[in-house]
């Protein structure tokens, strides 16, 4: 008899902690998010290389995306020039938008007898932070 009323309650613990919510037990469980899958990160190449020379103020560069587009938004390439007698930011036109895989570039207001550093950089419309960037240097003679 002792070991019924011992059994007792551990049955009834059990049954307890068993059941269902008090909901009614009739509900679904919450969907995990599926996850966006991410990027490919953005990679491409520039055809200038460091000390390139141009018998110009304006130097012609392209810039070939060579990773998978990252996404149909497309990509925007910004180009910057510092000069670097005087670490001052010369002005160049206003970044692109674009699917195209190969887009031809002209950095502007090169000053003559400056060596200047050109910055190419490619991101992703649709993830800013997908980005890369590529340096070189020039010089209008």
């Amino acid at each position: 008899m002792k070991k019924i009323v011992l059994l007792i309650p551990i049955v009834i613990g059990s049954i307890i902690s068993c059941s269902k919510s008090s909901d009614g037990g009739g509900s679904t469980p919450t969907p995990t998010p599926t996850p966006t899958p991410a990027e490919t990160p953005v990679a491409f190449t520039i055809n200038a290389a460091n000390n390139s020379v141009s018998l110009t103020n304006g130097f012609a560069v392209t810039a070939t995306l060579t990773s998978i587009m990252p996404s149909s938004k497309g990509i925007t390439i910004e180009t910057t020039l510092v000069d670097q007698t005087n670490s001052a930011n010369i002005a160049q036109s206003a970044s692109i938008t674009t699917t195209s895989a190969v887009n031809n570039l002209q950095l502007a207001n090169l000053p003559q007898q400056h060596w200047c550093m050109a910055t190419i950089k490619v991101s992703s419309v649709a993830t800013p932070s997908n980005s890369a960037s590529q340096s070189f240097t020039v010089v209008y003679k």
